[in-house]
């Protein structure tokens, strides 16, 4: 059920601008994280919370990662759709013109 409501909202919209939306707020997260990061290795003291958030945004990397590599590999497909629709309607447009 969830990936056809996915689709059908991919359906509606420019598929490339919400790939890029999505990147967009992925790397307004990454530099956020970024930040959090700095701050937490310029303190001399570490204590254990602060520690496990650490911890928890190394993991929200490496899941935002996978998350880029999934979207790239969609990225691909899309434009590959994309480019089979411009053929098709080239052909098609080709055939009305000889008709």
């Amino acid at each position: 059920m969830l990936e056809s409501s996915k689709s059908a909202i991919l359906n509606g919209m420019d598929h490339l601008d919400v790939l890029q939306e999505k990147v967009t707020r992925l790397r307004a997260e990454i530099a956020h994280i970024v930040e959090l990061n700095q701050a937490y290795r310029q303190r001399r003291l570490n204590e254990q919370q602060a520690q496990v958030a650490h911890g928890q945004r190394h993991e929200r990397l490496q899941a935002i990662q996978q998350e880029l590599a999934q979207l790239a590999l969609l990225g691909r497909k899309v434009q590959s759709i994309e480019e089979r629709k411009e053929k098709h309607f080239s052909r098609m447009h080709l055939v009305k013109k000889v008709s």
